[in-house]
């Protein structure tokens, strides 16, 4: 028993010497204390000049890199969204055709000729004719009733609709807003426009019935020129589908021209060349 208390004796003393020793160690300053293991901290703190300028190379090629490419998938989404448009336009003339037995008729004449906006000018005056919505709508762009005269060269909104039926909602997307405070937008108040807000479109319709639009020479649709139009940042640039060559873009009345009934076109911001065109048909 003796043996034993004096083993206890000195395993208790070991313990107390061993926690007077870590009390020790830990009343003294960080600093002072000795770092253990392999991974000691770096005396070092923050970036070098040569390391934040490596990152913001970095940086600089990714941006060079995504920018473009961002760019790029916007324009395709808005040139899906306008062909979206062109689709339902081209439905909603379709359903006219159905209903009356012939496609309608908008611009025949003057700088209009065969174009969605016609010869309507951009304003606040949304009671001023406007043959494509006020046809397909049964009614005019400010809610009110067509006018009653149905006579005339082509024959007015009221005359060729004569049941008023809507065949389409034209939506706020659609339309140029005149409420709108976009200085580019101010004469395009009022007007249909695409998704890149331009309103110089063209519209084609299989005028005979035969299940193609043809264009010139004997092709029965009394098209005898294709529409020029311009993109919505640029009144300069003028351009038309090709006709003629090998591939045209609407092929030619020996080729069978374009098998539809209604045919849109436009051009995006930026376009230069006939190989920017959005078709409705391609």
């Amino acid at each position: 028993m003796k043996i034993l208390s004096q083993d206890n004796q000195v395993a208790d003393g070991l313990r107390v010497g061993a926690d007077l020793r870590a009390a020790r160690e830990d009343s003294r300053p960080l600093a002072a204390r000795p770092e253990v293991g392999p991974c000691r901290r770096s005396a070092r703190a923050g970036f070098t000049l040569i390391e934040l300028l490596t990152v913001i190379a970095i940086i600089g090629i990714l941006s060079a890199i995504l920018i473009p490419t961002t760019s790029s998938a916007r324009n395709a989404a808005k040139k899906a969204k306008t062909r979206g448009q062109f689709a339902q336009w081209g439905a909603a003339i379709e359903a006219f055709r159905q209903e009356y037995g012939y496609y309608p008729t908008f611009e025949t004449a003057g700088a209009g000729l065969d174009k969605v906006n016609g010869n309507t000018t951009g304003g606040t005056n949304l009671a001023a004719t406007h043959r494509f919505y006020e046809t397909l709508v049964g009614a005019r762009r400010d809610g009110t009733a067509l006018l009653t005269t149905t006579t005339g060269t082509p024959p007015p909104p009221q005359a060729q609709n004569t049941r008023r039926i809507p065949f389409i909602a034209f939506t706020e997307a659609d339309m140029v807003s005149v409420a709108t405070t976009d200085s580019t937008l101010l004469t395009k108040r009022g007007l249909i426009r695409d998704s890149f807000d331009g309103t110089d479109i063209a519209v084609l319709v299989d005028r005979n019935l035969d299940g193609s639009i043809k264009v010139g020479g004997n092709g029965g649709d009394s098209i005898t020129r294709l529409p020029t139009v311009s993109p919505p940042d640029s009144t300069t640039v003028r351009l038309a589908p090709t006709n003629t060559g090998a591939t045209p873009d609407i092929p030619t009345v020996a080729q069978g021209g374009v098998r539809v009934g209604v045919l849109f076109y436009s051009l995006p911001p930026g376009a230069t060349s006939t190989s920017d065109f959005i078709f409705s048909w391609k």
